[in-house]
């Protein structure tokens, strides 16, 4: 069976695309270009795994994500379908792409670091952060490309993303007190990180791969400055003289900046802006120069404007501290004048379900939950829970329009096909624990299609519709079931797991 839909990038009221789809169209792009050394200049600089601003022009223009999946039915019949998903990406919409890509710091300009501006002739790498959602992105769908395998396998796979959970209607990421104060331990680290960034620079010698190198500067000065992976924190200085003053584990802004756009899923810079900020009116640092104390509440993300972790920063952070000669570890919440404690009714609390749905609800909970799953390798049922949940409401939303037009039709069935895909297909890179029945009954009607092929609209007779609602009907069905039960598997083994673990209990949740 072959399905074929093309779809527009889904953008928020502002006009930027949502995190999920700007990321896949992002590791759909990658996995299609040959990475290959290249060399540049006078000098004969070699950068490996690089490609050109034509080459990405080029793919983008007519890209699509082709999934395939081979099952054999119960006749013993080999059934191969396969989901094709076009991008529809005009030529300027391919410059402003490439550009915003560059912004979100997955790619990088591998011969003049410094340059921050998209040009038609241009030589890119990725960076960290960009390897390591093409690896996620790859994993999850389970479609390894050929061009990326040895990138991914290279020590350039440095960094784990802290992952921050998104509005699924707005994508905002949730800025209450407990979210960003959960963003801030990481930010922080577990003690302060004085390591010098690495710093790429443009006069590379052969064969240096990412151009990666040490910055004999301690401080974050630019662009070219690079976080190559996210447990350590912020760099921050252990002590620098500001204006006659001196300060201990101070940090620029430029350096708050990069850590957030480096190690953290945020790709745009308002977002960074907007945690920086919920830290300083958390009261988590404090301004420690002039031009950072004139600018009031915004935190300003420059290189020449300073910021120190306040005491309240530093005891949330668990960072070691020295009292009565004795040394103390571990994270301490303090509360913000006039906060509520952070706590359930026990009415809500008492039932199971209750509980996950409460974590399912709000962000700073399903942050933590969906880490203490990937810490037990099973964070591909929350993964999946979400994925389905968005797909049922793509789907009512057709049911309630009355289901308009082929192509959105086939586009809801193309989603249905890359979840079966990632997370039930035999073999599926992120397959989901579900009793045997259930996914007999999944696999028997995925590979029940008596169509060879689901055509793109105009190639179908009208009759047609009423045939791909009813599959797209009885699929979301069995996908809605399957749901279920990965709900009430991660509410009785999952949950009373969580929430005996140290991160949750140092909430002071009261059940």
């Amino acid at each position: 069976m072959l399905l074929q839909a093309a779809r527009l990038l889904r953008c928020t009221e502002e006009g930027r695309p949502f995190y999920d789809e700007f990321t896949a169209v992002f590791a759909t792009l990658i996995s299609s270009l040959p990475l290959q050394p290249h060399t540049v200049g006078l000098f004969h600089a070699r950068y490996d795994f690089s490609f050109s601003s034509v080459e990405a022009a080029r793919n983008l223009a007519e890209l699509k994500l082709q999934q395939q999946n081979k099952t054999i039915d119960l006749t013993g019949r080999l059934i191969t379908s396969t989901t094709i998903t076009t991008y529809q990406i005009d030529v300027r919409s391919c410059a402003e792409l490439m550009q915003l890509f560059l912004n979100a710091r997955l790619i990088r300009c591998a011969n003049d670091p410094e340059q921050g501006k998209f040009k038609h002739e241009m030589l890119f790498q990725l960076t960290p952060k960009g390897i390591a959602i093409v690896d996620a992105f790859s994993q999850r769908h389970g479609v390894v490309s050929p061009n990326v395998v040895d990138l991914l396998k290279s020590q350039h796979n440095s960094m784990k993303l802290v992952h921050l959970e998104r509005d699924p209607v707005t994508d905002q990421i949730s800025s209450s007190e407990i979210v960003i104060e959960i963003i801030f331990q990481r930010f922080a680290g577990r003690k302060p990180n004085t390591t010098p960034l690495h710093r790429a620079h443009s006069h590379h010698m052969p064969s240096q791969s990412l151009g990666h190198s040490e910055s004999s500067d301690t401080d974050v000065s630019s662009v070219s400055d690079m976080y190559l992976e996210s447990s350590a924190g912020v760099h921050v200085h252990d002590s620098k003289r500001i204006h006659l003053k001196e300060y201990h584990n101070c940090f620029s802004g430029m350096a708050a900046k990069l850590w957030l756009m480096d190690c953290t899923s945020i790709i745009y810079a308002l977002e960074a802006q907007m945690v920086l900020t919920a830290f300083l009116q958390y009261d988590l640092i404090t301004p420690a120069d002039a031009r950072s104390m004139s600018s009031g509440d915004k935190f300003l993300m420059e290189k020449n404007a300073y910021y120190y972790m306040s005491e309240k920063g530093k005891n949330l952070a668990g960072w070691p501290t020295t009292g009565s000669g004795l040394l103390k570890h571990g994270p301490h919440r303090p509360r913000s004048p006039g906060s509520t404690p952070y706590r359930y009714s026990s009415s809500a609390a008492r039932d199971k379900h209750s509980r996950l749905e409460h974590i399912l609800e709000d962000p700073a909970l399903r942050l933590l939950f969906r880490e203490h799953l990937a810490e037990n390798f099973c964070d591909e049922n929350l993964t999946f829970y979400l994925e389905s949940e968005r797909l049922l409401a793509q789907f009512h939303e057709l049911e309630k329009n009355q289901f308009p037009t082929l192509e959105k039709v086939n586009v809801c069935l193309s989603e249905a096909w890359v979840v079966y895909h990632a997370f039930l297909a035999p073999g599926s890179a992120s397959e989901v624990n579900i009793d045997h029945l259930l996914r007999q009954r999944v696999r028997e009607r995925m590979t029940a299609e008596e169509l060879d092929t689901i055509a793109t609209p105009g190639s179908q007779p009208i009759e047609s519709i009423s045939m791909s609602v009813t599959k797209l009907t009885e699929i979301v069905k069995l996908l809605d079931d399957v749901r279920r039960q990965v709900f009430r598997l991660m509410a009785s083994d999952s949950v009373p797991k969580f929430m005996r673990t140290a991160r949750f209990l140092e909430l002071g949740i009261e059940v």
